[in-house]
């Protein structure tokens, strides 16, 4: 396959992730900052985002499992993840941090739950669509493609 072909496929997933509202603008700005001097630098984002939210999935939901339920703790997980979801570009992800934010505020355990399994499926949706994603990167690479 060409570097030509690759990046088409870069682009139409790119383009797939923005219009079903995983990915936005904030995703395509920090494509923009890849460059020759540091060519890696979307792989690295992608990693360090999923390594932190992970574990910021797994709080929670020990959290969460653990009465008495500390919902200003829980608040305090969440909003991080929103705004390491909103600078990373995950939109939904960000919106669903802020469901979960007003049912902590409400002490609403059950919507909590209901919205961490939510932010779970959707963690590993962009998580498996974004792999998909740095193996086409890498692929373009290999093939002398230029960034981004």
């Amino acid at each position: 396959m060409s570097a030509e072909a690759v990046q088409a496929q870069l682009d139409s997933l790119l383009q797939q992730l923005t219009q079903e509202g995983l990915l936005d603008e904030q995703f395509m700005q920090l494509l923009q900052l890849q460059d020759d001097s540091n060519p890696n630098f979307v792989t690295e984002v992608v990693d360090l985002y999923f390594e932190d939210s992970g574990s910021k999935v797994e709080k929670i939901g020990a959290r969460l499992a653990s009465p008495p339920v500390d919902f200003n703790e829980i608040d305090q997980l969440v909003h991080q993840f929103k705004g390491s979801s909103a600078s990373f570009g995950a939109r939904r992800m960000a919106d669903l941090c802020i469901h979960m934010r007003e049912a902590c505020q409400s002490q609403d355990a059950a919507t909590c739950q209901m919205l961490l399994h939510q932010v779970a499926e959707q963690f590993q949706l962009l998580k498996s669509k974004l792999q998909a994603f740095m193996l086409l990167e890498q692929q373009r690479k290999q093939l002398g493609g230029g960034s981004g």
